[in-house]
């Protein structure tokens, strides 16, 4: 559009100048026919005849005349040729505005594509040591409850523990024959043992498995 503008103000120039110098080429010839006239009549050469003479007084007049008209026409050219370029220096400012505002969108849009692209880095850093952090948890944890389940394993298999579970048998055992000869004591004695609640309370502590405890 801006280089379609400057064209078409270079032809108008080109045409102005070319008016230009035609003008100048017809005032020229037509000075030289005129002076060639005049040289005529003072060698004594017959006139055309119906030719009226003009006195140079005139044709310096016409002369003037044409030249005022010639600069009020190129004024009058150079007054739009100058409208015209404000207008399309108008454009051009208008233009580069729209330019510099368009690069600042482009390069807040690409700050904030790089701000975007930074956190996600960090998001994907933190997601990397989160799942670090978790299998390093998740083997810990299997660690520990191996060590526990060798431990238990252990302790098991000692001869220590097995001791302590036959003496813990062995305890079971005579305390529920002492339930037993309680139980036997009581029913034996034909007490009403449901109306007395202290005899009550112990009959059911006996009926209680021990090993289920």
């Amino acid at each position: 559009f801006i280089g379609g503008k400057i064209n078409s103000l270079g032809l108008v120039l080109e045409v102005l100048e070319g008016r230009f110098s035609r003008r100048m080429d017809e005032q020229l010839e037509g000075q030289a026919v005129s002076e060639l006239a005049d040289s005529g009549a003072e060698g004594g050469a017959p006139q055309v005849a119906g030719a009226q003479e003009t006195s140079p007084e005139d044709r310096m007049t016409l002369l003037l005349s044409k030249i005022e008209d010639l600069e009020n026409e190129i004024e009058k050219v150079k007054t739009a040729f100058e409208i015209k370029k404000l207008a399309l220096d108008s454009v051009l400012i208008d233009n580069m505005k729209h330019i510099l505002k368009l690069n600042n969108l482009i390069m807040k849009s690409q700050q904030e594509s790089w701000d975007l692209e930074e956190k996600l880095l960090d998001v994907r850093k933190k997601r990397l040591q989160l799942k670090q952090a978790s299998e390093s948890k998740l083997l810990e944890i299997q660690s520990e409850k191996n060590k526990q389940k060798d431990d238990l394993d252990s302790m098991e298999n000692s001869d220590k523990i097995k001791t302590i579970q036959q003496n813990l048998q062995m305890e079971i055992q005579t305390t529920t024959v002492i339930q037993h000869v309680f139980q036997n004591l009581i029913l034996g004695s034909k007490t009403n043992w449901a109306e007395d609640s202290a005899l009550k309370e112990t009959v059911l502590q006996l009926e209680k498995n021990l090993t289920m405890i």
